[in-house]
């Protein structure tokens, strides 16, 4: 399937091939490169897409966030250009980290803003919780052990997450590592207490 990202678009579900939506006429291939497969989540600020990166060999999966400004007031614009920014240039500073998402493109275009990271495949903390149960005590122990060097290396990069909550936490199918997601409330620029 192909996803219209066009936040207007009545009907965004389009067949694998299409070049344009057949309910608003938007393109469908972002960037010349991007193809959207799926909606994963929504939130106040945006949207996030499960993608297929055809540009590369493979077509490798990505996800792909979509800021969208709730209005396109100048004032409105600078701030949305200002949070997105803001993101890109931290996930470029932290995520080469093995438990951040890398980050591989960032644009705008049509007046909203895309930020393309590494897809991570797995089950959010919060789904395996929901699952399993509350963890024991040695399953908090291990949580600590695999979390707290990640947050030590983001801190040391003079990035503080803001948002750290078992929805942004997913643990990774292929090696079981828990990865942060979402740095869109992130802080830089932290300043020492003096």
């Amino acid at each position: 399937m192909s996803y219209c990202l066009n936040p207007a678009c009545s009907n965004p579900e389009n067949s694998i091939h299409a070049e344009r939506c057949h309910s608003c006429g938007s393109k469908l291939l972002l960037r010349d490169r991007y193809r959207v497969i799926q909606a994963l989540g929504q939130g106040g600020f945006g949207a996030t897409f499960l993608a297929k990166d055809e540009a590369l060999p493979g077509s490798p999966y990505c996800v792909i966030k979509q800021l969208r400004p709730a209005a396109t007031s100048p004032s409105v614009m600078q701030m949305a250009r200002d949070l997105f920014e803001r993101e890109a240039n931290t996930l470029g500073k932290v995520g080469n980290h093995p438990q951040v998402p890398r980050l591989l493109d960032y644009f705008e275009a049509n007046n909203e803003f895309y930020l393309v990271q590494e897809y991570i495949s797995g089950c959010t903390l919060q789904q395996e919780v929901k699952r399993s149960g509350p963890f024991s005590e040695a399953g908090v122990k291990q949580f600590l052990s695999e979390v707290l060097p990640m947050l030590q290396y983001i801190h040391s990069q003079q990035v503080i997450h803001r948002d750290i909550k078992p929805a942004n936490l997913i643990r990774r199918s292929q090696d079981r590592k828990l990865v942060l997601i979402d740095f869109g409330a992130v802080k830089d620029q932290v300043n020492p207490v003096e």
